[in-house]
């Protein structure tokens, strides 16, 4: 069978975008390498802004804790900030993923499992996917196959090391504490450059992890082993790693029939580390892209894709550029910047504003520039 589009990766932008491809009424297969549910190392935050851009609502059932409550530590100091609404709710990645697949699959789109793509071929006419299982060809490709795409191979270099953040998490089981970290996260700066530590409530357990850009990683296991020791989380965890692209960076992400999405196209906040928001945006972003141009004839060049790419600025392209700049700034004046962060709970209030997804980076840099001397004096 001949597709209209064949998305490559069942995980949020992938399943996103070929939810909307299939609405849209065109032809559309997901190829997934592994089976659903499939683990996935992450720690399951799902923000506010990101589920604004679902347009449908997350089961009560999937989801394991909602939070409205932040609480940040650098060194012997700490800020707590309490918000009147949810900025994050905490899901299983596994079960998540599962289910954004299930509304792809309701909404007609075929979904392909244990297919590991091998090579991508883009000529004048079609496309053509090849897994370990066999060929598939179409009109075109969505690559939303994370940050290891193969898709991306046809598109730009691989990622660097300063193209990447590196992260490892564990589950550590609770008891009867649980009640206290129903609502609240805690965020930890300053266990290593350019990162910080995390513990998230779930069902029965805690997801505890550390994250920090990859030419800093060194010792990052200990680091976390230190960190739960610490935390009286002494037991034998099972650690996953992962790498997350760095986004804000000037890279490709369409070439001739083929538009890349989420961490393929390398759409996550340097600041933070948050991804299913930008692959949510990116794969109807994408999804968007094919549906017009498929349904006018319009030829599928990189010349005419390139719309993906501007309206992926626009609309949270920007942003990322400003938040790699408020990161790089920390990365270099960590101690000053830490110092103003934690002098008062205003700059924690400002960035739950941008999960929430009521304001964005470059706003929160505005307002950065203009608090700047007021918080230079409460730290003197």
């Amino acid at each position: 069978m001949r597709y209209d589009v064949i998305v490559v990766g069942g995980g949020p932008a992938g399943a996103v975008a070929a939810r909307d491809c299939a609405r849209a009424g065109l032809e559309t297969i997901i190829l997934e390498k592994e089976y659903h549910p499939r683990p996935k190392t992450c720690a399951g935050g799902i923000t506010a802004a990101a589920i604004s851009l679902l347009d449908t609502a997350i089961p009560p059932e999937i989801v394991e804790a909602r939070c409205s409550s932040f609480r940040g530590f650098y060194g012997d100091r700490v800020v707590e900030s309490d918000q009147e609404q949810d900025f994050m709710v905490l899901v299983s990645r596994e079960i998540f993923d599962l289910w954004l697949v299930s509304l792809a699959q309701s909404a007609g789109a075929e979904l392909k499992q244990g297919e590991c793509v091998t090579a991508v071929t883009a000529g004048e006419r079609e496309v053509t996917v090849s897994t370990t299982k066999g060929d598939y060809t179409g009109l075109m490709v969505i690559g939303a196959d994370g940050v290891n795409s193969m898709v991306a191979k046809i598109v730009r270099k691989p990622f660097n090391k300063k193209d990447l953040a590196f992260c490892v998490c564990a589950d550590v089981l609770r008891g009867e504490e649980e009640g206290s970290w129903r609502e609240s996260i805690e965020i930890y700066y300053g266990q290593l450059p350019m990162g910080y530590g995390w513990i998230f409530p779930k069902k029965g357990c805690l997801s505890v992890g550390m994250g920090a850009w990859l030419s800093n990683v060194s010792g990052i296991k200990e680091a976390l082993s230190n960190f739960l020791r610490e935390r009286g989380m002494s037991g034998e965890q099972r650690l996953k790693g992962g790498f997350i692209p760095l986004g804000g960076m000037a890279r490709p992400a369409v070439s001739d029939r083929v538009i890349l999405a989420g961490d393929a196209a390398g759409y996550a906040d340097p600041f933070t580390g948050e991804g299913i928001r930008y692959a949510i945006a990116s794969g109807r972003l994408a999804a968007a892209t094919a549906a017009s141009l498929i349904a006018r004839g319009v030829p599928l060049t990189r010349l005419n894709l390139g719309v993906y790419e501007r309206n992926c600025y626009q609309q949270f392209g920007s942003d990322l550029k400003a938040s790699l700049f408020i990161a790089r700034m920390f990365q270099h004046f960590p101690k000053a910047l830490f110092g103003m962060y934690f002098s008062c709970r205003e700059p924690f209030e400002q960035s739950l504003q941008i999960l929430q997804g009521k304001t964005g980076y470059r706003q929160f840099y505005r307002w950065l520039l203009w608090h700047i001397p007021g918080m230079l004096r409460r730290c003197i």
